[in-house]
C-alpha cells in the first residue's frame, strides 16, 4: 500500500477500515462501521483527523477479537 499514515489519517490504523485496491492501483478506505451506523460515511474523505468511532487496530489481536 503506497498510502501513508499522514495522507490517510486515523483510518490508516483503525480496526474498522477495510482497504480495497481497484484495477488501476488506487486504494480506497471503506469504513465498516457505516454498514450498521448511519453516523459514519462508507468512504470518508481523507485524511480523517477526528472520528468518534475510531478504534486503534492492535497488532496483538486479530479483527475477530481473539
Amino acid at each position: 500500500m503506497a498510502e501513508s499514515a499522514e495522507s490517510v489519517g486515523l483510518c490508516f490504523t483503525c480496526r474498522w477500515t477495510r482497504p480495497a485496491t481497484n484495477r488501476r492501483g488506487s486504494t480506497f478506505f471503506r469504513c465498516a462501521r457505516a454498514e450498521t451506523d448511519p453516523r459514519f460515511v462508507r468512504y470518508p474523505p481523507l485524511p480523517v483527523r477526528e472520528c468518534p468511532g475510531y478504534e486503534e487496530l492492535r497488532p496483538d489481536r486479530n479483527p475477530n477479537g481473539h
